[in-house]
């Protein structure tokens, strides 16, 4: 939509009138910034992102957007009066002239899952949330970079206080809305899942509101939000034959039959899929298939499908093997990773890991429901468990049949995984680093 645009946004000007030939995608980090992308240089109570344009240029950034320019750096830059005020501006600029499908994706779990197994489905390249910057930052990033080369967009929209839908939905401005459920996640400042609710079926609004409509799943009508939405929307049940699906084995392969207005497509999936990425997959191909996307189409592409890096990954190392989902956690994704996990691998010497799930993130029940967690874990007798956190010493002490130590970080246990030999489980927010005892600190 040319770069050129950036000026009509009325915000700001290329320093000497100089301008780059490309922006590939937009990035306040110079740590995963790739050549070609546009540095926006934020300024914050921690930090001024204006310190870092040497950096970015020696990434070969193609340009920068700032608020105060520096004409001893070799690179193109746009001069503004505020970056993020300026980011915000171009994104519904790009937005409003982007002529294709724009499908946004919310939920308390799956919402990175669900986007990648749509982009597979759609075949959608560039005009996709890249990895999850899928906040107030990522979302306008991602508008920014839309191209229409591409009919279908697909935005991740993540929010973790109230009011914050109100600023992204209409931002994104989309025809079709996916909310993958609804759980205890960000309910520091959400402070019940009724309040996640109130937020999330609002993009669900904006779609219905374009003239599209809304896919959840049924059980988000247990609020009347999205009781309120039912009509105009997707509401996806397993085994509904007007929108669901069902799981059956056949000849060693694992077909998910998707049903939609009365009709069954069956798609052999990847049987590394656990029970949440399948309901995801229901809920990514029922969109591909509303947006005209053939059932065969969907059966080929879903076939490349693995899973995003430390969300179920698998990796082998030496005499260990390593299941990782070790990004985010709360009581929804801890069940269906641990049910998956023990599917996986029933037998063997197992070492499980488990950052427990944080007050920050679950609310005041986080003790209850790490007790309740452990209590119905799927241990064996030989298993070794090794509880992450501040103050868990009692919790490791719930798990029964097995042995169990307790660490308050996840460097504390390296020693024990170094000597393991035998299948590793990780499971636990992205606070914990769980990673770091698989690929060491990066």
């Amino acid at each position: 939509m040319g770069i050129e645009n950036l000026c009509d946004c009325a915000i700001g000007h290329w320093l000497h009138g100089r301008r780059p030939s490309r922006i590939a995608r937009f990035s306040n980090d110079t740590r995963t910034l790739c050549a070609g992308d546009c540095f926006v240089a934020l300024k914050t109570d921690a930090r001024d992102g204006h310190s870092f344009l040497p950096m970015a240029a020696e990434r070969h950034a193609s340009c920068a957007i700032v608020s105060k320019a520096d004409s001893g750096i070799d690179l193109p830059q746009f001069v503004c009066a505020d970056t993020r005020v300026a980011l915000v501006k171009i994104a519904k600029l790009f937005r409003s002239q982007f002529i294709g499908t724009v499908i946004a994706i919310s939920g308390s779990f799956g919402k990175t899952t669900t986007k990648d197994i749509l982009r597979l489905l759609l075949a959608v390249g560039n005009n996709a949330t890249f990895g999850n910057l899928n906040g107030d930052l990522g979302v306008p990033m991602t508008l920014a970079t839309l191209n229409n080369d591409e009919i279908f967009a697909v935005i991740e929209v993540a929010v973790d206080r109230p009011g914050d839908m109100d600023i992204l939905a209409p931002m994104v401005s989309p025809h079709i809305a996916i909310v993958t459920g609804i759980g205890k996640a960000h309910m520091r400042n959400m402070g019940s899942e009724e309040g996640t609710a109130r937020e999330k079926c609002k993009l669900v609004g904006h779609a219905i509101a374009n003239g599209g409509c809304g896919i959840f799943t049924g059980e988000c009508l247990r609020f009347d939000y999205f009781r309120g939405l039912r009509e105009g929307s997707i509401v996806v049940e397993e085994g509904s034959p007007s929108a669901g699906y069902g799981v059956r084995m056949c000849r060693g392969r694992t077909l998910v039959n998707v049903m939609l207005d009365g009709q069954s497509f069956p798609f052999a999936v990847p049987r590394m899929m656990s029970p949440g990425t399948i309901k995801d997959f229901a809920l990514a191909c029922l969109c591909a298939l509303r947006c005209g996307v053939q059932p065969e189409a969907i059966g080929k592409r879903i076939a490349r499908w693995e899973p995003t890096p430390m969300r179920g990954e698998i990796v082998k190392s030496g005499e260990r093997t390593y299941f990782m989902d070790c990004y985010n956690a709360n009581p929804t994704s801890f069940r269906d990773s641990c049910e998956h996990f023990d599917r996986l691998f029933p037998h063997g010497n197992r070492l499980l890991i488990i950052g427990a799930l944080m007050e920050e993130e679950i609310g005041p029940t986080a003790a209850d429901e790490n007790a309740a967690l452990l209590e119905n874990f799927p241990v064996r007798r030989g298993d070794c468990v090794i509880i992450i956190g501040d103050g868990v010493e009692q919790l490791a002490k719930k798990v029964c049949r097995c042995h169990s130590r307790a660490f308050a970080l996840a460097e504390e246990a390296r020693h024990v995984v170094e000597s393991f030999r035998g299948v590793v489980y990780l499971k636990g927010h992205r606070h914990y680093r769980l990673e770091t005892l698989v690929f060491g600190a990066q």
